[in-house]
């Protein structure tokens, strides 16, 4: 379904651009097959796309991806590389044995790359306080009525 040669000129080939209109907005060409079609479609798809989304940007928000360098200070290209697999998984179930195949994954083999903090003057704690990771600063919000709103950190 997602490699469509008359759909995508050269499916396996990783090109973003093509989900991208002339004047740069996004396509409306979605599938969304992660998470099943029809009936059986997960029911917590909505609740996953926003936890997905939620620790992607806290990541990005906090972190800069940049390429690696090497020796010689220069950036090392990355050629991205699919490689696919298949997993399998053998389960021995009281008296009888079954050989669940799950299914082959497609997934981008390794590549050099550098993880940078964007406040370069953070420390561990702040960074994984920005990312969603680590214990957060709770505020109390006292709510009383004919009060004023007073928030006490804590």
């Amino acid at each position: 379904m997602t490699h469509d040669a008359q759909k995508y000129p050269n499916p396996d080939e990783f090109k973003p651009e093509r989900f991208l209109r002339e004047d740069g907005s996004l396509t409306s060409d979605t599938m969304p097959l992660a998470f099943g079609l029809g009936r059986r479609m997960c029911a917590g798809q909505h609740l996953a796309d926003a936890a997905l989304w939620i620790a992607i940007t806290s990541f990005l928000a906090t972190f800069s991806i940049q390429k690696s360098l090497d020796e010689h200070g220069s950036e090392i290209p990355v050629v991205p590389k699919f490689s696919t697999g298949l997993i399998m998984f053998v389960d021995f179930l009281l008296y009888y044995s079954s050989l669940l195949i799950s299914c082959c994954f497609s997934h981008p083999e390794t590549f050099p790359c550098q993880i940078v903090p964007r406040l370069q003057d953070a420390s561990v704690e702040r960074l994984t306080q920005l990312t969603g990771l680590g214990p957060s600063e709770s505020v109390n919000i006292n709510f009383e009525p004919n009060a004023d709103i007073v928030a006490e950190q804590s």
